[in-house]
């Protein structure tokens, strides 16, 4: 908002009355110490105005000073209203070379008076608020004339200059003298005749020696007056530090594009046909298990029954440097607790019942130098979480009935399928060794949570099983549709034993719907019939009421009413006799 002429006018002025006489205003004038004053009749209204220069007249011509004040006053004077601009008081006072400008309100009664002193009050205020909004800027500011001379400038530029120069300047240096030096003048210059000659803001970055880069924009300001551009506004940023991240943003996107062409090479090499991942989150998992397999940190893989747990352990060890030495697998819960001590730690001959007499090595040991696998590890009674802990932390091993510590050198991996950190909180499982197991976790995701893999494993899967059985079986869209659809409780390994029993008992090369067992062509409300073509909804209607021979149980199976299933074999034209 611009400030307004009432903040800067003199409040109160001193008037004349119209009917004064001039003896009456030359003591007005003695006893104020002015030189002058506004005339205003018996309204209030300004009429015209007394100054010194009046009275001078009136002796010279011989007036007698008995005379009022309207026979010498100048009439038709200029005022301004109180809520005008203060600009437009500089411009009449410079237009008509006032120096004194009455200030009137909305009914033209006087109410102050701006002198020239309230005036370069006003300048002096309004240059100060320029010059702080000018410091305040982040960026270096020059103001230049007509000429492209630089005749203003903020703080920021000497910022910027001594950046700019590495010389000790000492306090007494001239900013000017340097932007002469070091070239930024001429480019201020440059730049700044390009906006006088195009009236338009003008932009370019020029370089300063070999590691400083300079924007310039220079932004024209024309006059309200003439519209001629009279002062050009140059902002300098220096983008050196921009110019540079942009420099280490390209390399660090190219060193990523190269890590993506490794990553993928380290994919097509390990995975080979054993691994299939086509689903960003089962990506996601096997390129975290390919950076992790590089180090012998523990790693704790987590995921539901079947999910490929005991697989993502193979490629961690495959992957890694110890890949051609042993991989040692002991599921914690397929073997009793008896016997588990023994099968992990080994014994020494005779050291219980029916031991061999050489004794045996543990795992552990088996395991020097490889990897070992934990699979169900929290399975792993308490007592032998803590003597497994020992192992882990001391790399060291103690056979049963023995005395003499064994090093061994090994990997460890261990999965589970229960929620293990809940087990820690209950106090089932030590947290000491949950945290020594859980230096790396991978988490597997469902076979539902990543869907896209689907149509993939079975492919994989046929070819697997084609070959093993010697068969030459596919699988139709109709069926692999349901399949995509079945929620798949049972994981991968409940996929890869259905698609290995569709290979062997499937009468036909084609497995289509009617192959599918009735469990996984029940899937509830997770599948709608509706969505099938027509050729693939006939072929599960007849198949479903081939097999319950009742479309009451056909409807329960396919989470439809029965109205609708009868509605469908007539559209169908499906026989009940077929």
């Amino acid at each position: 908002m611009p400030m307004k002429v009432v903040s800067f006018a003199s409040p109160n002025p001193v008037s004349l009355n119209e009917k004064e006489s001039l003896k009456a205003a030359a003591n007005i004038f003695l006893e104020h110490g002015i030189d002058g004053a506004p005339v205003i009749n018996e309204k209030g209204s300004i009429v015209g105005i007394l100054t010194k220069t009046h009275l001078y007249r009136a002796i010279v011509n011989g007036i007698s000073f008995d005379a009022q004040v309207e026979l010498l006053m100048k009439r038709g004077i200029k005022t301004i209203k109180a809520d005008q601009p203060v600009e437009k008081a500089w411009q009449m006072a410079w237009d008509y070379n006032i120096g004194r400008l009455p200030v009137v309100d909305e009914a033209g009664k006087l109410v102050a008076m701006m002198t020239r002193t309230d005036l370069v009050q006003a300048f002096e205020m309004l240059y100060h608020d320029l010059d702080a909004i000018i410091n305040s800027s982040y960026d270096s500011i020059v103001v230049v004339d007509e000429h492209g001379e630089p005749v203003k400038y903020n703080d920021a530029l000497k910022k910027l200059v001594l950046a700019m120069d590495d010389q000790n300047l000492g306090p007494e240096f001239s900013i000017y003298k340097l932007i002469s030096q070091n070239g930024l003048k001429a480019a201020i210059k440059d730049v700044s005749l390009q906006a006088l000659d195009k009236k338009r803001p003008i932009s370019f970055i020029k370089k300063f020696g070999s590691f400083k880069e300079i924007l310039l924009t220079a932004n024209p300001i024309l006059s309200k007056k003439n519209s001629r551009v009279f002062r050009v506004m140059v902002n300098c940023r220096d983008i050196t530090d921009l110019t540079n991240l942009k420099k280490e943003l390209q390399t660090t996107k190219e060193l990523t594009e190269v890590y993506q062409l490794e990553l993928e090479k380290l994919r097509s090499q390990w995975l080979g046909h054993n691994i299939v991942c086509h689903s960003q989150p089962m990506r996601k998992v096997i390129d975290l298990t390919l950076r992790v397999a590089r180090v012998d940190s523990t790693v704790l893989i987590l995921g539901d029954s079947g999910v490929g747990k005991e697989v993502v352990a193979g490629l961690l060890h495959k992957a890694g440097h110890r890949s051609n030495l042993p991989f040692i697998r002991l599921n914690c819960g397929a073997i009793p607790e008896n016997l588990l001590e023994s099968e992990l730690f080994g014994y020494e001959g005779g050291a219980f019942t029916g031991a061999r007499r050489e004794g045996k090595p543990g795992l552990l040991e088996l395991a020097h130098k490889g990897t070992l696998f934990l699979d169900e590890i929290a399975e792993l009674p308490p007592a032998l979480q803590v003597k497994l802990l020992t192992a882990i932390q001391e790399r060291v091993v103690t056979r049963l009935g023995g005395t003499k510590p064994i090093q061994v050198d090994l990997r460890i991996l261990a999965a589970t399928n229960k929620n293990i950190y809940s087990m820690v909180e209950k106090g089932l499982f030590r947290a000491d060794l949950y945290y020594r197991l859980n230096v790396i976790p991978i988490v597997i995701p469902s076979l539902k949570e990543r869907k896209e893999d689907i149509p993939f494993l079975i492919s994989h899967f046929l070819q697997k099983f084609n070959e093993k059985h010697v068969q030459i079986k596919s699988i139709d869209s109709a069926a692999m549709d349901i399949l995509y659809h079945y929620p798949w409780p049972g994981n991968v390994r409940e996929l890869e034993n259905l698609v290995e029993r569709l290979v062997v008992i499937t009468p036909g090369d084609i497995i289509v719907a009617r192959d599918l067992p009735i469990n996984v062509l029940n899937r509830g409300s997770t599948y709608s019939i509706n969505g099938l073509l027509p050729s693939s909804e006939r072929e599960i209607i007849t198949e479903l009421y081939h097999r319950l021979q009742s479309t009451r149980k056909v409807a329960e199976a396919l989470g439809i009413s029965q109205p609708t299933v009868v509605r469908k074999m007539k559209k169908l034209n499906i026989s009940k006799k077929s």
